[in-house]
């Protein structure tokens, strides 16, 4: 009798494990486009989920750059598809663009709020994650990325952040995007006018990166000649996060500039291999 219960546990325990095995082998990839996040016009984001993804599967919020004012999710979806392609899921979203009426960047922080907690919300039926995301972005994307991290009250398990103004207080900084034609934009992020000389607004300092780190991976890629967001910038958090010794990893790109050069093919696969080497080893 005993001999039987013990077979009849171990066929069930079997039986068991081959259903789950099935159901896992049963979870198909999919691509979820324009998904309505939140109820402004431009609360949209497209979601793509791997096959066989499960609570553990690498997420990624992807940030689209465009100097805080203009710019697309398309701009992302090459990215999003290389990361499909290697079982990472990823949702890849528009905010609202920063203007000189109500839209900053803490607005568009609610915005990356928002998707994340309607991927909370949907993690059940998506066969997904519910925290330790990952953020990631270009340019103004990548500032996000790390400014929605470092002050986000949710787990972020890691960060990829790309040609991102990192200190939007540094004057070097701040004139040499009067030189080329861009304070403008920094402006209207903060909500607040550098005037040489005075003060500066409150927003310039919230908005920085660089005050608000914790001790997330961090990965950072620039080009050493980019002549949009100075190479000083990713220089400068590179030294606070190792000064605090938090795991990061900063990948100069020689001779590139604010694009990382990503048309030469050589390039873009070095650069994808890290973000995907990042993503699994810091974000599962």
């Amino acid at each position: 009798m005993k001999r039987l219960l013990v077979t009849i546990v171990t066929v069930s325990v079997i039986t068991i494990l081959n259903l789950n095995k099935a159901f896992a082998q049963d979870i198909t990839e999919q691509k979820i486009r324009n998904v309505s996040y939140g109820s402004f016009r431009s609360s949209k984001m497209d979601v793509y989920l791997p096959s066989n993804r499960n609570a553990k599967t690498p997420f990624i919020i992807l940030i689209h750059g465009g100097a805080w004012v203009m710019g697309d999710k398309f701009l992302n979806t090459a990215v999003q598809e290389a990361m499909m392609a290697k079982g990472i899921a990823s949702i890849n979203l528009n905010y609202r663009l920063a203007d000189n009426l109500q839209t900053h960047y803490s607005e568009m922080l609610a915005d990356i709020d928002s998707a994340v907690n309607y991927c909370i919300a949907h993690a059940d039926q998506w066969h997904t994650r519910k925290d330790g995301f990952i953020t990631s972005g270009h340019s103004a994307g990548g500032h996000l990325a790390l400014l929605y991290a470092y002050s986000s009250s949710k787990k972020i398990s890691a960060i990829i952040a790309e040609s991102a103004p990192t200190d939007i207080t540094d004057t070097a900084f701040l004139n040499y995007q009067a030189r080329i034609g861009m304070l403008n934009v920094v402006e209207k992020m903060t909500n607040g006018k550098y005037v040489v000389g005075q003060p500066q607004p409150a927003g310039y300092r919230a908005s920085s990166p660089v005050y608000h780190i914790k001790n997330i991976p961090t990965l950072l890629i620039h080009g050493t000649l980019d002549k949009t967001v100075p190479y000083s910038q990713s220089v400068k958090l590179d030294s606070l996060l190792q000064s605090k010794s938090i795991i990061h990893k900063f990948m100069p790109v020689e001779g590139a500039g604010h694009d990382l050069n990503f048309n030469d093919s050589k390039i873009k696969t070095l650069i994808m291999d890290e973000m995907v080497t990042w993503a699994f080893r810091y974000g599962n």
